[in-house]
């Protein structure tokens, strides 16, 4: 299941059955005063491992370096450019297939990486692929419903009350709930609604947390995770079975380049 708990011999057969690839990507990042620099890495590791045991797949190792510039202005983060991280990208991928898996699951678990995974997606179709990508690009899609339910109408996101409660359910050791002493300020540039800079997230998140944290608990963590688990071992089976995208990508590119996919 772990890929680098196995041996080659496995990772032969796994391929050969069919299995799912999937490439956890998290970050290294300040996440407010009380969690740990790889939550996202520790969180999306651990949930995948989760649904691997519900629905059989291959989890690579997590890729904690990943694309962070907008907080680079606190002690702890490491991030990539984002030329590099989809450079990165698409050799991890190539490397994947090369092993023989034909479709690869990549699980993001940071907000921030959303962006440069969407133009992954669309810049690999530039270079026929012999593979077909499948992504959860935004980590907390399959749990909105739950979230809207928990907070209660409070402010939610980095390090908020939800990823809190999800870090006590995955690894409570590492977080410090008694460095929280307050609900987090937030402010705004100023500017008309519609307008972005590059600095909005640094104006807005001036401590590196949202909401109150100590609203978090381990019982609405571990009903996040059950959630987003069952979510997730589903699209893995039916990722597994999909007949439709490879058949979509080879007809796109026979259309496009004249010639069907890359060996």
């Amino acid at each position: 299941m772990l890929y680098e708990y196995l041996t080659s011999l496995d990772v032969k057969n796994a391929a050969e059955k069919g299995l799912v690839a999937i490439l956890p990507i998290g970050s290294i990042e300040i996440h407010g005063p009380h969690m740990p620099i790889g939550t996202d890495s520790l969180t999306v590791y651990r949930i995948a491992e989760l649904a691997a045991e519900k629905e059989e797949s291959i989890v690579l190792p997590p890729l904690y370096y990943a694309y962070v510039p907008e907080n680079k202005h606190f002690p702890g983060t490491i991030s990539l450019t984002a030329k590099t991280m989809l450079s990165l990208l698409e050799e991890i991928c190539g490397e994947i297939a090369r092993n023989g898996f034909k479709k690869i699951l990549i699980l993001n678990g940071h907000g921030g990486n959303i962006p440069v995974l969407r133009l992954f997606l669309k810049e690999m179709l530039n270079k026929r692929k012999s593979y077909a990508l499948y992504a959860l690009v935004n980590p907390l899609f399959p749990v909105r419903d739950i979230i809207e339910e928990m907070s209660e109408g409070r402010r939610v996101g980095h390090a908020c009350e939800i990823e809190t409660s999800i870090g006590l359910y995955l690894f409570k050791d590492l977080i410090r709930m008694e460095n929280v002493k307050q609900e987090a300020r937030v402010e705004s540039t100023g500017l008309p609604q519609g307008i972005e800079t590059s600095v909005d997230w640094q104006a807005y998140a001036v401590q590196l947390y949202v909401g109150d944290p100590r609203k978090a608990s381990v019982e609405k963590g571990e009903k996040i995770v059950n959630k987003i688990v069952e979510y997730l071992a589903d699209a893995i089976r039916r990722i597994k079975h999909d007949e439709k995208v490879p058949v979509v990508l080879d007809d796109f590119y026979l259309r496009a380049y004249g010639r069907p996919k890359t060996a």
